[in-house]
Parts: structure tokens; C-alpha cells; sequence
């Protein structure tokens, strides 16, 4: 069969194209553009022509060129380096130069190939359209002088006249096809020297001045650059100012880039073509961050036992694996506080404990825990037990899930009475033709994506998990995943558009979770999750994603966190020191974790490695036993019991942080723009300052202006100053505020590092005056 392609907007995948699309897909009038064919099997086509049509005029027919040098491509993700990740396509690949119609005409276009004619496709003309600034219409909130909300729409008259604090409103346009705005631009001036934090958890840099970023929740897997799984369209200027867009359409934010005078707002548009920013005013950005995190939140605290040292590695797939690890840990003086498990399921439907033997059911039911027998051999013989067995010794299980019905290989009796009645109730994203989407990106290729604002949908697929609260007593759950939805026009139960969820969809995914699961548990529960977007503190917790172990990366996550906390996510972790490819060295390690003690989530974890030796793990035995430097144990060790003794103070700061929205990483640069980009104040009163290059042992600090005194030697400092300090492997540079006064719990030695356990009362109250 021969097979002529051509697929104008391919995936609609956010940053790459296939060879058969349109480039680019959606040109400006006038613009020339490419399409890009392919056909199959190679060699059976010799000719290729594109006839084109504008309105009811014929146009010319264009010889389509054969493409000698296209190869194949590599394909990435979660697990691809154990696959053959070089797509298996043969077939001959073309392209055509055309220019896209005037505005509001429309091409039409289709593929002769040896005489063989596909389908039409069409294009219609769209431009930008200047308009006048003064049709944006301003207003100051009558409770909140701080506060002002400007409503962009198209057509409707408004008004910026009188005194605003907002920077000045250059130009407004319109991208239009004719009859309706598509999209909006608008252009504001920006000083030299101002600078721009937030948009999400990024990676690339902690000032976005410079930087051209959209707002697209998207998993890169590792090596993220400018993408991210967490985009939030809030932006906090050094201008005093932090503008908040109320939309969960694709935006993009040139931050004086392109132009050094001047920052770019562009934003798709719905059928209402308007737009409502929120701007925050005001001299103190963390005043700017409560006011949007409040607005959009409010951030859920997480009880206290998050707090405390989490453990997890791909490769605990079995009962007796979770508990030589955890008895590794305690036999250590290691104590952890809670262990993520990732590879506890079927593979299947995500619900059921591997091994687990059990008569299935119908799709519409719900198993509970005396429905399976384990195996005395099994993997997991005696789940219920091992819960019991974790909590006796005050460690609490979050167990993995992904929001994706895997696709279906008809071995498994229950995944298959599920997806029948999964099909035949509609509880998946459909495609516009109404049939259900399935999975585009590489990770969990052509499963179907639950549609989590279906009502039933979502009680259904939710009550499947529900005897893993209810009755093993888990105490919530890694919500990975999320950031599966591509295609603009897929449809949701509530109405809504691929264009419209596509940012929000991890949002509402984990949202749900946290409902079902802090319900369930009576709120003594918690999430982990990677993918979110606005109002994604209402349902923590969030990690930064999949990173190499390398000191660029650890770099990079520092500025995540710091980035997500001025977005307002103020309980934020990373798997320390990375958890992908080769260990790393003790050095990175122990910088990391150096590092994580003083972050809201202290957590390390380690990728699949096909159960190969030398072990991957990143467990501080295996760091120690791979590396031979036998530090690594007792510095570790340290520092999670710093952890502990400090925990009076992190309880109290997190409180802090969810009454009133205020991050617990602050950036030190938000005050003071000489600081280095990796300095940050954990809570109101200590100032962390990661060591983040290798083979040094000292490290240059920034002290601001009052005075700070070492938490190690109590030593005191005057600031507004910058330090070489002494920096040894077993110590981070860590400074308090003069006045603060510091809870904390100590040992009989009354000293930094000896174990108490972590709810322990505070036992004194450091006045450093």
C-alpha cells in the first residue's frame, strides 16, 4: 500500500516537528512556509506536486523536493536508554515551499503523488493588528490599593489614563484571521537593570532577564534548559511590581530579549478574545509573592513527618528489598521519615500490588484488600504488614501512580475488564473526532489519559485506590506524570479544549489526589508530584523531576526551587544530588545533601538500572561502598539529625509559609541583585549559601547588610559584605539573622547533629542577639 502523508500540525508536539508537517504550523500572511511530506514504502513515489488554491482562484502547483539527507531520530524519556530509541520509519521524505494567503483569505492545498491525490487542507491568512494602548481598561481594587486588574478584549473601549505604579503599556496587537483575535501582544517598557523572577519551576536561570520563556507544562526528562514541568504565568519585576495572567492557554514572555527597553506578553486567546492580568504592587517582593500565592492558593500545610528524611530508589520492587533498605538506614543512625515505593504495582492497572492473586472483577468495581492473597514467595507476601512495619518505627509509604490507563496487551484479566468499561463510559480525553486520545509522548505511548473533570471518571478510577488508604493505611501518593496531554482540539467532559487544559490538566490530576487521599486519611496525608501549574499549592508536595547526577544539574535544581518558591510553591524538594545515570561523586553527594537538609523536602532516589551491578542506588551506604570515601555515612548521618534538631524552627517556618504564602526558599537576590543566584534564606531567619563547585573548601559568601552570626560557631558578622569562608565537606555555610530567636531541639551535648527524634519538643530557644 502506498501512503502519501502529510499532517499540518503532526503531535502537535510543543518544541519538535515531524517531517510531514507544516513549517511553521501556523504562518502569518504573507509568510512563506514549508510542507513537509513523506511517503512509503521509499521508492514508490518519484514525483510529488502540491496544488494549491486561494479562496475560489487557482494557484500555482509546486514541485515538492525530495529531502536526500532526512535520518530517523533519536527518541527520549523515561526508560528510552533500555529500548531501541531510533524510530523504525522507512519511507522517502519531501517538502514544498509555499507563502501563506493574505488575511482572512484562505488557501487550500493538496498532494499529487505519481497521480495519487490526498485530501485538502486549508490555511487561512492571519496578521497582526495594531490597537490603541488606551482601549485596555485599568482599575485598582477597592480593597487592596496594591493591587490593579487590566482587562485586555478586543473591540471594547477602556481607559489607562490617571496615576498607576505598572510600567507603561507601549503597544496592544492583535492576531487575527479575519474574524476573530487569535492571540494578543503586549508590549511594556522595561529600565535597564531590571530584573525578572518566577514563571514556574525554571531551570535555566534565577533572572529571566534576557530570556525568551512560554508557559507550557511539558516533561523534558532531564536537562530541562528553558522547559519546565511547573509553568506558572506569574512574573515578579525588581520594578516592584509582579504581574499575575489569568489564563491556562499558552503564553510566551520575552523579558527585554529581543529588546532591551522593552518586555513582550504574547497570549493565546479563547473565544472571548480577552485577556485579565493581575498586577501586585509594592517595595517588598515577598509582600508581591503572599498576595498572588493567597489569590491563587491558599497553600496547604503538610504535616509534619514531611519534614523529615525521605528514602526511594526505582529498584525496591520487592517486600524484602523495602526492608533490608530500611534496616541498612536504621542500623546506620540513619532515621528516615518516609519512603516513596515506585515499583510496587502490577505495571498493569496501578492499583494492584504485584503478585497479587485474586479472582478480577468487573470494570465498574472495586477490589478491596481481602479480595488478594499474597504469595509467601511473592514480592510482596504481606503489604498490610509492611505498612504496620514502617509505621511502628515512624515511617510513613507514599506509593506511585500516573494519571495514563496504560495501554492494554490483553494478558491482564483486570486491566482489560477495566479498559471495556474505561471505553464504554467515555472516562478518557477524546480526540475532536470523539474517539479517546491515546498518548503521544514516549512515556506510556498510546495509553489513554484519564479525564479528570468527569465527574464519574474521576470517582471511578479514585475508588480503585481507595483500599490502599482505607485499609493498608498508606499515607498518600507520588502523582507523577501529567504533562501527557498534546493536541489543541482533544475534548474533556467539562466542555473544555486540549488549549485550555493542557497547562492546568497535572493541576487538577493532583488536585483531585489530594482530595481523595487527605479525605481518606483525615488529612494526615500528602502528594509528590512533578507537573503543576497555577494553584498547585493547594495540593502539595512538588519535586523538581528527573536530573542527571552532575554539578550543573544541582545548580540548576537550586534555581528550580528558588524559581517555584517566588511562584508560590512553597513545599518544594529534589532527589538531592540527581537520581539518573552514574552515582555521583561523595563530594556532590554530600554538597547536595548539605544543601537539602536546609530545603522543605530532604529526599534522595535513584532511577531503574535493570537491577545491574554495581548498584546505582543513592542510599548513603551504597555512595560510601562505590566510592570508598568514608565520610559519606557519618556526614550524612549529620545532617539529617541537623535536620532534626532544627526542626522546631522548620515546623514553625512552614506554618509560616501556609498562613501566608510566603516561600521557605527566598532568594537572597530578590533584595540584593549582587548576591550569587544560589544564596537563599530558609524561613525568616537563616541564610544558606550551597556549596555548588567541585574540589574547593572554601566558598565566597554575601552577607547583607545587619548583622549574622555562623550557626555552627555562633560566630558574629557584619554584613553587607562578601566572605571567603572555610567550607569542609561536612558543613555548609549557614548564617542567623541577628535577634532571631531559634527553636530548636537538642541532645544531652546540647549540640548540632546528635539525634533526637523528629517530633521532638523544642527543648530551647537560641536568642542570637
Amino acid at each position: 500500500m502506498i501512503e502519501i502523508i502529510h499532517s499540518p500540525l503532526g503531535q502537535e508536539h510543543p518544541y519538535e516537528q515531524r517531517p510531514e508537517e507544516r513549517f511553521p504550523r501556523q504562518p502569518l500572511a504573507h509568510q512563506p512556509f514549508t510542507v513537509g511530506i513523506a511517503t512509503r514504502p521509499p521508492g514508490a513515489i518519484q514525483s510529488v506536486q502540491v496544488h494549491t488554491r486561494v479562496d475560489d482562484t487557482i494557484g500555482p502547483v509546486i514541485n515538492a523536493v525530495p529531502d536526500p539527507d532526512w535520518q530517523p531520530r533519536l527518541e527520549h524519556g523515561v526508560g528510552a536508554e533500555f529500548l531501541e530509541r531510533m524510530e523504525k520509519v522507512e519511507q522517502d521524505v519531501w517538502h514544498a515551499d509555499l507563502t501563506a494567503p493574505p488575511p482572512g483569505q484562505t488557501l487550500t492545498y493538496w498532494i499529487d503523488g505519481d497521480g495519487q491525490t490526498g485530501p485538502t487542507y486549508t490555511l487561512t491568512g492571519r496578521d497582526w493588528q495594531s490597537a490603541a494602548p488606551d482601549t485596555v481598561h485599568l482599575e485598582q481594587s477597592s480593597t487592596d490599593s496594591n493591587q490593579w486588574t487590566m482587562h485586555i478584549q478586543r473591540d471594547a473601549g477602556g481607559s489607562l489614563s490617571g496615576k498607576h505604579p505598572l510600567p507603561a503599556l507601549r503597544a496592544v496587537e492583535w492576531l487575527t484571521d479575519g474574524s476573530r483575535a487569535l492571540r494578543v501582544r503586549l508590549t511594556f517598557a522595561c529600565p535597564a537593570g531590571e530584573a525578572f523572577f518566577g514563571l514556574g519551576e525554571r531551570f535555566n536561570a534565577l533572572n529571566q532577564r534576557g530570556e525568551i520563556l512560554d508557559v507550557r507544562c511539558y516533561e523534558q526528562y532531564k536537562n530541562q534548559g528553558k522547559r519546565t514541568y511547573l509553568a506558572i504565568p506569574f512574573v515578579l519585576s525588581s520594578a516592584g511590581y509582579g504581574v499575575f495572567v489569568a489564563s491556562d492557554r499558552w503564553m510566551q514572555f520575552d523579558l527585554a530579549a529581543t529588546e532591551p527597553d522593552r518586555w513582550v506578553l504574547e497570549a493565546d486567546l479563547g473565544p472571548d478574545e480577552s485577556l485579565i492580568l493581575t498586577w501586585f504592587t509594592g517595595d517588598d517582593p515577598l509582600a508581591i509573592i503572599r498576595a498572588f500565592t493567597q489569590q491563587t492558593g491558599p497553600a496547604a500545610l503538610p504535616p509534619l513527618w514531611t519534614f523529615g528524611l525521605w528514602m526511594s530508589a526505582n529498584e525496591w520492587n520487592s517486600q524484602a528489598r523495602v526492608v533490608h533498605e530500611v534496616e541498612q538506614s536504621l542500623a546506620h543512625e540513619i532515621v528516615p521519615s518516609v519512603l516513596v515505593l515506585e515499583a510496587w504495582s502490577d505495571e498493569d492497572t496501578f492499583y494492584i500490588w504485584n503478585d497479587a492473586q485474586y479472582t478480577p472483577t468487573a470494570g465498574d468495581a472495586a477490589l478491596r484488600y481481602y479480595d488478594f492473597t499474597f504469595p509467601a514467595d511473592g514480592k510482596w507476601p504481606d503489604p498490610k504488614g509492611m505498612v504496620e512495619w514502617l509505621h511502628a518505627r515512624d515511617i510513613r509509604l507514599l506509593l506511585w501512580q500516573v494519571p495514563v490507563f496504560a495501554a492494554s496487551d490483553g494478558q491482564n484479566p483486570q486491566h482489560e475488564a477495566d479498559r471495556l468499561f474505561f471505553e464504554q463510559e467515555g472516562y478518557g480525553v477524546r480526540e475532536a473526532d470523539g474517539s479517546l486520545y491515546r498518548v503521544k509522548p514516549f512515556w506510556f505511548r498510546n495509553g489513554y489519559l484519564w479525564d479528570v473533570t468527569h465527574p464519574a471518571a474521576r470517582s471511578w478510577w479514585l475508588n480503585k485506590r481507595a483500599y490502599l488508604l482505607e485499609e493498608l493505611g498508606i499515607d498518600g501518593f507520588k502523582t507523577d506524570g501529567g504533562e501527557h496531554m498534546w493536541g489543541s482540539s482533544t475534548r474533556f467532559g467539562d466542555g473544555r479544549q486540549g488549549d485550555e487544559l493542557w497547562n492546568v490538566y497535572p493541576q487538577l490530576y493532583t488536585e483531585a489526589y489530594y482530595t481523595f487521599t487527605t479525605e481518606k486519611r483525615g488529612g494526615d496525608a500528602v502528594l509528590f508530584s512533578r507537573a503543576g501549574f497555577t494553584g498547585s499549592q493547594r495540593s502539595p508536595i512538588h519535586w523538581a523531576g528527573d536530573e542527571n547526577s552532575t554539578w550543573e544539574a544541582y545548580r540548576s535544581s537550586i534555581l528550580a526551587g528558588l524559581s517555584a518558591g517566588v511562584s508560590g510553591i512553597p513545599f518544594w524538594g529534589w532527589d538531592l544530588a540527581g537520581f539518573s545515570g552514574e552515582i555521583p561523586s561523595a563530594e556532590l553527594y554530600l554538597r547536595s545533601a548539605a544543601m537539602a537538609a536546609f530545603c522543605p523536602i530532604m529526599q534522595y532516589h535513584a532511577e531503574y538500572n535493570q537491577h545491574r551491578e554495581p548498584s546505582r542506588d543513592r542510599t548513603p551506604w551504597n555512595i560510601q561502598a562505590r566510592t570508598g570515601n568514608t565520610q559519606v555515612i557519618p556526614t550524612f548521618r549529620f545532617l539529617v539529625n541537623v535536620r532534626h534538631n532544627l526542626m522546631p524552627y522548620i515546623w514553625q517556618e512552614a506554618q509560616h509559609a501556609a498562613c501566608t504564602g510566603e516561600p521557605m526558599m527566598r532568594a537572597l537576590a530578590l533584595w540584593h541583585r549582587d548576591a550569587p543566584p544560589y544564596q537563599y534564606f530558609f524561613g525568616r531567619e537563616l541564610l544558606v549559601c550551597p556549596v555548588v563547585e567541585a574540589s574547593v573548601d572554601t566558598w565566597p559568601v554575601y552577607l547583607p547588610p545587619g548583622e549574622w552570626f555562623d550557626l555552627w560557631t555562633r560566630q558574629r558578622f557584619s554584613g553587607d559584605q562578601h566572605l571567603d569562608v572555610a567550607a569542609p565537606l561536612d558543613r555548609i555555610p549557614v548564617y542567623v539573622r541577628a535577634g532571631a530567636q531559634l527553636p530548636v531541639a537538642w541532645g544531652d551535648d546540647r549540640r548540632l547533629g546528635t539525634y533526637v527524634p523528629l517530633t521532638a519538643s523544642p527543648t530551647e530557644t537560641l536568642s542570637y542577639e
